[in-house]
């Protein structure tokens, strides 16, 4: 397998980003070897403390995105304390700005005097809307780059507030391939500059399936939003879920077959018959236990499997899995 923790070896990133998206790009830069140095203002990154909070007073999220990182606490209103960040800056390859939309700038980091400062550094930036946007210099965070994104309402019933953190997690995962992008163009132009990413950008490419098809004129496409049969969630006898995602017909009948119930298979896409075909196969799936139902399931490789809690799941597998290189 090819190794990748050691490829930005000898690359130094300078963050000034608090919460999520930030800290998680830097923290897949830190398991490709690059040198973080995270700049917290006086009180810290917000994302310390955080509830829940752990046996140290901080929150676990901190903990795991900032564990590989130097620390330097920067009061960047006061001029000696931007001294030190300038000082930063001449030696950095790359500066991760989470700040609001100008907020550098004002505190006189603009873009000019930094690549004045190092014309190789590049600056990347994660807003909370892209420019051009009507929101461009709004606060904005994760539920509310989903709501503009059209995620909370893409899929049936009532919109909900998500379980997840997507538009967090994704412009930090957006904003490490930025990196990566630049600096392979650096290395062919040797030039740095500004790279611009956002959550509401993260969130419409989480959306593009529902969003290409608005712009197209037609319908969101429910086949994947629990309308068929063959790919939804269903309550077991222990009120657990199954997740069943036999969306290619071998795999439907694969789940027909272990349900004893082969003449559902012909039914897999009967538009018609969707519903009935839903309440059949629920007061099936309601008849065993989860563990049950995942004892016939495993060895058939039928795409079902269990809805794990977060404990369950960070339990899967070995721990050494996470941001695994």
């Amino acid at each position: 397998m090819l190794q990748l923790s050691h490829v930005l070896n000898g690359i130094t990133v300078i963050e000034i980003a608090s919460y999520i998206p930030g800290p998680l790009c830097t923290a897949i830069l830190a398991q490709l070897g690059a040198t973080v140095i995270k700049i917290e203002r006086p009180g810290g990154d917000p994302m310390r403390t955080l509830p829940p909070l752990n046996e140290a007073g901080e929150h676990p999220l901190f903990v795991f995105l900032n564990r590989s990182k130097q620390f330097r606490t920067l009061d960047l209103r006061q001029p000696a304390d931007r001294a030190v960040l300038h000082d930063l800056v001449r030696s950095a390859d790359v500066l991760i700005d989470g700040l609001r939309p100008g907020a550098l700038e004002r505190l006189g980091f603009s873009d000019r005097d930094l690549l004045v400062t190092n014309p190789r550094l590049l600056i990347v930036s994660i807003s909370g809307a892209p420019s051009g946007h009507p929101r461009r210099y709004k606060a904005l965070h994760d539920l509310n780059a989903q709501a503009l994104a059209g995620i909370l309402t893409s899929g049936a019933g009532v919109p909900q507030t998500p379980g997840v953190h997507v538009a967090d997690m994704v412009s930090g995962l957006m904003a490490a391939t930025s990196v990566l992008a630049g600096l392979l163009a650096r290395s062919l132009s040797g030039r740095g500059g500004r790279i611009e990413t956002s959550m509401l950008t993260a969130a419409r490419w989480l959306n593009a399936p529902a969003l290409t098809l608005a712009l197209a004129g037609l319908q969101n496409d429910d086949t994947l939003n629990g309308h068929l049969a063959c790919y939804r969630l269903y309550k077991t006898a222990d009120d657990r879920y199954l997740a069943v995602a036999a969306l290619e017909p071998h795999f439907w009948q694969r789940v027909c077959l272990a349900l004893e119930r082969p003449d559902l298979v012909p039914l897999q896409y009967e538009r018609s018959l969707q519903s009935t075909l839903i309440t059949t196969l629920a007061d099936i799936f309601r008849q065993r236990s989860l563990h049950e139902w995942m004892a016939i399931f495993e060895p058939l490789d039928a795409c079902v499997s269990p809805v794990l809690t977060p404990t369950e799941a960070a339990y899967d597998g070995p721990l050494n899995i996470w941001f695994g290189l």
